[in-house]
């Protein structure tokens, strides 16, 4: 298989490299940390990175390739961090998690699936715009960082020269979901990073990946919440297998919706396939990297067992609005408290595999 000649049906492999304390809360019981910065302070270097290296031993394993190719999955999506080949260089240190990534190519490639790697977090941070405006993950200072492009670029090219010709690869992520600045009103611009440094990376991450993978190889860039933003970018006969990624959720903020309703499910559902049509409008394959189940239930009343069939409505008319998408990444393959509307094995084990197909 090569570039998108199947269609992508995958899920996310967060909290494997990059720790998510709602993924996996019993690394970070009794901390008060709340990230892995956090977590390493108070632990010290040498628990830190003994726990880290445990957690990357055990969390996934063979099993869990098995059994997604088993359910109907074909690809995993795989958040790495900056620091993924290791480092010494700052007041944290960092184990390399690079022999775990030869692992999941080993176990994709071994049960015919495609992994794509996902560069998932810079120096200085590049925000998060799956995040709320009022949270702090929304600080995006990686742009004005002395090295932090340097860095990006740097283990993204190390990434393509180390997997580039693999069978397993589908491509790489450029970036995860970044902060973009744009314009309000006349005068006003939101904080972020200023879409023309993100554009200008993106090419250059582009050649430089390019030159270490085939053409068969996706190379993606994330929407990072405005698809309409991308008209005319990247449209040179030069730049071949662009994909855009949306991440489309809808529990907070103006994206909320009350899934006990069918007039939302229809409002999702239409906004879905509003924003997957306009990102294709900008000329490129649409990949939704990120989407849950999770949605408001506005009845203080609702069982489990209601909840249960509401959420399972909402995934297959959630599946049925990415008709127009190349492909998508369920948000995510497990939790440790199997969260019904984020942890794979049970949001989607229930539907019949055509469903998923």
């Amino acid at each position: 298989m090569s570039g998108l000649k199947e269609r992508i049906r995958g899920v996310n492999l967060s909290g494997w490299f990059i720790l998510e304390p709602w993924v996996t809360p019993s690394l970070f019981a009794a901390t008060g940390a709340t990230n892995e910065t956090e977590l390493q302070q108070v632990l010290g270097s040498a628990e830190y990175s003994e726990r880290l290296r445990r957690h990357y031993e055990t969390f996934v394993s063979e099993f869990d390739f098995n059994r997604m190719a088993a359910i109907g999955f074909n690809a995993v999506r795989l958040p790495v961090p900056w620091h993924v080949f290791g480092s010494q260089g700052d007041s944290l240190a960092h184990i390399p998690a690079i022999d775990y990534v030869d692992r999941a190519m080993e176990w994709a490639a071994k049960y015919d699936m495609r992994v794509l790697l996902d560069l998932a977090t810079v120096p200085g941070g590049q925000g998060d715009s799956n995040e709320g405006a009022t949270t702090p993950e929304t600080a995006a200072d990686w742009h004005s960082t002395s090295n932090g492009r340097h860095v990006a670029l740097n283990v993204l090219d190390n990434l393509a020269e180390r997997y580039g010709s693999h069978d397993a690869l589908l491509g790489i992520e450029l970036l995860d979901s970044p902060v973009m600045s744009v314009r309000r009103g006349l005068f006003n611009m939101t904080e972020g990073i200023p879409s023309h440094y993100l554009r200008n990376y993106y090419r250059d991450a582009y050649e430089l990946v390019r030159a270490r993978m085939g053409d068969d190889k996706l190379v993606v860039f994330s929407a990072s919440g405005h698809p309409e933003m991308w008209k005319r970018f990247m449209s040179g006969s030069k730049y071949r297998n662009v994909c855009m990624d949306v991440h489309l959720y809808h529990y907070r903020d103006d994206t909320a919706v009350d899934i006990t309703s069918p007039q939302g499910i229809s409002q999702a559902v239409a906004r879905n396939r509003r924003l997957i049509r306009t990102a294709r409008s900008c000329g490129f394959p649409v990949l939704v990297g990120e989407w849950s189940a999770a949605a408001v239930l506005s009845s203080s009343s609702v069982t489990p067992e209601g909840r249960a069939a509401y959420e399972r409505v909402f995934i297959s008319s959630e599946l049925a609005s990415f008709a127009e998408a190349a492909g998508w990444f369920f948000q995510t393959w497990k939790t440790e408290k199997r969260i019904p509307s984020w942890d794979a094995r049970v949001a989607l084990a229930p539907l019949e595999r055509a469903m998923i197909d």
